[in-house]
Formats: C-alpha cells, sequence, structure tokens
C-alpha cells in the first residue's frame, strides 16, 4: 500500500507531491480544510486527492462532487481531473444539476432583472401616503412621482446602494422577516424602501416563474432537506470566499448524504466581501464543522523566498489572519523594486524596457487605471486584458488586481499607488446602509491589504512598484519601509 501512495504522489499531472501536499491529500477526516498559501500548489493537491480517492479509498467517481467559484476555473479544473463521472460545478451549476434530477425546472430571469425592477419600482408603482413619506424624505423631494424621483440628484447613487444592499441580503441568506427585525431596531427611510422593493422583486419573479441565481441555490438546499444523495466525498476551492447562503447549501449537501469534506483556500487571498463572501466562515472554519482537521501547504513554487518575507510581514500587519510559515526554495535579490515618477507614461515605458525578458502582467486597482498612464488613443486591445502600445513593440497585458487572482506572470508592474479615493488602497468607503448587513472591518484596509498581497504574489521573479513623488499611498510608503 505504502509503494502504492508513493507511485501515485510521485506523478500526479507531471509532478510530484510534496509532503504538506500528501498529508492533506491523504487525510481521511470527516471535515478537513487545507490553508494553501499563494503559489503553492493548491489545485495540484486537489488532483492529488482526488486520485488518492479513486485509487485507494475505491471511491466511485461519480460520488466525487467538485465545487469551484467560476466558470473558468471550473474548466481548468474538469481538464486536469480528467474524468467525466466526477461532477465539477460552480455552486449555482450544481444547484441546477440537483434540481433538473428531481425535473425540477425554471427559467432565469433576463440579463439585470434586478436593475430593471428597481428603475419600474420608481416609474411604475402608485405609492402610498406611507411611502411618499420616506420617498421624499429620502430624495428631498416633493411631490413624490416617478418624474421628480428620476430628476432627483440623488437618484442614481441611491439605485447603486439598493442594487448593493440587495445582493448583500441574498448572499447573506437573508429575508424579508430578517429585514424586519432590522427595521424595528432602527426605522430607517432607505430600509422601508428597500424593503417595498425587495417584495416587489420577489413578486415578480413569482408572477413570471423565475429563479434568479441565489434562488437556484436556495431551492437546491430545501431539496437537500428533503432527500437522500449518493455522494461521498465534496472538495471545494477557494473557500475563503463562501457567503453564508453558500454555507447553507453546502451543509444541506452533507446532511444528506453524510459525504466527507474537504475545503481550500487561503484567507491572505480573501477579496470578494463587496460580493458577499464572509472570511468569518473560513477562519472559523471549526464553528460550522466540529472537528475539522486542519493542514497547511506553505511551499511556494511562484515566489522567492524575499518576495513572500515581505508579502507576508505585509498581509500579517492584521493578525486577526492565520499564521503561515510561508518558505520557497526561489532566491532572488530585491524581488521588489521601485520607481518614482512625475511623468506617468514615461515611468511606465522606463519600466517595461527595463524589464529584457518573459511576461509582462500590469495590475491596477480599477479599470481604468491603465488610462492613467497610458493615452487611450495609443493603445489597441486584445482578448484577455492583452494589449499592444501604438509604435512600442512589447506584447503586455493589463488587469485588475481582483482580476488577476488565480494567475501569475514572470514579471508584474503594479500601478495607481497613489493617495487618493480611487488610488491603492481604495479609499472609498460603503454607504452607512450596508452596515445592517456587512460587519465593518476591524483593521483599517483589511480587505485592501490582502488585495495588495495577491497584486505582490503575481510574480515568478519581479514586482515593479509605480510610485508617484508626491502623494504617495500609504501602503507605498508601508512596503518601502519594508524592503
Amino acid at each position: 500500500m505504502k509503494n502504492d501512495i508513493n507511485d501515485l504522489f510521485n506523478n500526479v499531472n507531471g509532478y510530484p507531491l510534496d509532503e504538506e501536499q500528501k498529508k492533506a491529500a491523504m487525510s481521511n477526516a470527516r471535515f478537513n480544510m487545507i490553508i494553501a498559501g499563494a503559489g503553492s500548489g493548491k489545485t495540484l493537491t486537489m488532483i492529488g486527492k482526488i486520485k488518492y480517492l479513486l485509487e485507494i479509498k475505491k471511491v466511485p467517481p461519480e460520488e466525487i462532487v467538485c465545487i469551484s467559484f467560476t466558470n473558468e476555473a471550473v474548466n481548468s479544473l474538469k481538464k486536469k481531473v480528467n474524468n467525466e463521472k466526477i461532477k465539477v460545478f460552480t455552486f449555482h451549476k450544481l444547484a441546477i444539476y440537483l434540481l433538473e434530477q428531481e425535473e425540477i425546472f425554471y427559467e432565469l430571469p433576463p440579463e439585470n432583472y434586478l436593475e430593471k425592477i428597481i428603475e419600474n419600482f420608481f416609474t411604475t408603482t402608485v405609492f402610498s401616503s406611507f411611502l411618499q413619506k420616506h420617498l421624499s424624505k429620502l430624495y428631498k423631494i416633493w411631490p413624490v412621482n416617478a418624474k421628480t424621483i428620476k430628476n432627483s440628484k440623488y437618484y442614481a447613487s441611491n439605485k447603486k446602494v439598493i442594487l448593493s444592499f440587495i445582493n448583500l441580503y441574498s448572499a447573506h441568506n437573508l429575508n424579508l422577516d430578517d429585514l424586519k427585525k432590522f427595521l424595528h431596531e432602527k426605522s430607517n427611510s432607505f430600509l422601508f424602501i428597500i424593503y417595498a422593493i425587495i417584495s416587489y422583486y420577489e413578486s415578480e419573479k413569482k408572477i413570471n416563474h423565475y429563479l434568479d441565481f441565489d434562488d437556484l441555490i436556495k431551492e437546491a438546499t430545501k431539496l437537500c432537506q428533503n432527500k437522500k444523495l449518493s455522494f461521498q466525498e465534496i472538495i471545494i476551492d477557494e473557500f475563503q470566499d463562501t457567503s453564508l447562503l453558500r454555507l447553507a447549501f453546502v451543509k444541506s449537501i452533507i446532511d444528506s448524504s453524510g459525504a466527507n469534506l474537504t475545503v481550500v483556500g487561503d484567507d491572505f487571498q480573501s477579496i470578494y466581501r463587496f460580493s458577499g463572501c464572509d472570511l468569518d466562515i473560513f477562519l472559523n472554519f471549526q464553528k460550522f464543522f466540529p472537528n475539522a482537521i486542519t493542514y497547511k501547504i506553505q511551499t511556494t513554487y511562484r515566489n522567492s523566498q524575499e518576495l513572500i518575507h515581505i508579502a507576508g510581514d505585509f498581509v500579517m500587519k492584521n493578525k486577526a489572519q492565520l499564521q503561515k510559515n510561508l518558505k520557497s526554495n526561489i532566491s532572488l535579490d530585491h524581488p521588489i523594486k521601485f520607481f518614482y515618477y512625475i511623468n506617468r507614461y514615461k515611468a511606465l515605458i522606463k519600466v517595461i524596457k527595463k524589464i529584457h525578458s518573459g511576461e509582462i502582467l500590469i495590475l491596477g486597482r480599477n479599470n481604468f487605471d491603465i488610462y492613467k498612464f497610458i493615452p487611450r488613443e495609443k493603445i489597441t486591445w486584445q482578448e484577455g486584458g492583452y494589449f499592444k502600445i501604438y509604435n512600442f513593440n512589447y506584447n503586455l497585458r493589463y488587469l485588475t488586481v481582483h482580476k488577476s487572482k488565480g494567475l501569475e506572470s514572470d514579471n508584474v508592474i503594479l500601478i495607481n499607488l497613489e493617495n487618493n479615493l480611487l488610488g491603492f488602497p481604495s479609499q472609498q468607503k460603503n454607504h452607512s446602509l450596508l452596515n445592517f448587513i456587512e460587519k465593518k472591518e476591524d483593521f483599517l484596509y483589511e480587505e485592501e491589504r490582502r488585495l495588495f498581497y495577491v497584486a505582490l504574489t503575481r510574480t515568478k521573479n519581479y514586482c515593479y512598484i509605480l510610485i508617484p513623488y508626491f502623494n504617495a499611498s500609504v501602503f507605498a510608503k508601508e512596503i518601502k519601509k519594508m524592503i
């Protein structure tokens, strides 16, 4: 058996597993959490786990379920798993699969349906005197009607807040009774209006027989509570990005099937709080899954030891993050390089020219950051963020840091380290209304700090940071002191 296991792990998709990866892959515990540092081979460990289940534990492939968060990640995992009987889904696709197995069919709403519902609410609803009172207070108008609301200077910003609130409300697995409790705690005109809009939204979906993406998960969760599923193993990638809605779904599947659960993730890379992800689920995994066993895979095969030392110290300024001892066999002197500028374009071109070989990935905090450094008319875009600069023979790629998660490049250039509202860290604050749902950050810029960690760890070689001579961001100043 020992030789069989050694042979198994010596070639997992062409690579051997290290000792930490092997231990994690071979766990027979009911609940397992694998904390995987950046570039530490978490996908390889997942594939090793699947091979162990198939070849050593003899688990039927059709009783293994793998879940990831995006279609792109699922398609990549499917190729690496290379077994059509193993179910590899996003959460939503798994919900659809379970519903269709029971011949429960659905229709998705049209694109941007919630936005249209919000607009329709303000343009077609006959407002009661009760709602008129709250609308007048919120939009600072009288009389209250579709025209005066649409013409209000607060209309666009309030609509954005309403959309964010409803999306978070759904991701946190709340319902109208929960909203009533909020209203009972604090009478708030904005909350009254949102309560009315959510009621309208639910009514319109019911009339049209629509289920939105979160409804699919809710319906599948209900189904699992009344059905016996035949799954033995559930493996979830990027678990640090789980929401309370998805957690309830996973628990219902486990309760229905008795399956074992293995989750893989990295709290250092939790960067989707704005979409309803709740890092506390990952940080307090044993609270939700008692007697869970935790494994750490801490050798990075991407970054140098010098870089992960700096990046790790930076992110661990927030002591709530889980302690890791990241290590690398790669050594590189001064992997983080600083370039100060007055002229953004000239500075960026200078840095690009200094990079003699390999891919170049430019990362910004926002979609439009690249245009601060290169005029729009000089850029020719291609698919996937690749672009060329007019009269400049380099193949480049630009992504926001959020979009770069899970990717790597030979070299990274980090831009927009400026001290302003839309710099890095972003100084935008949530509307106070969202505090009814979201827990306030305990540590200043805690998610922006994790986002910066993601940016630093995308490189296999050097990370070049462009910093303005004047008005540099707090992150730029802090990381400079650490070098």
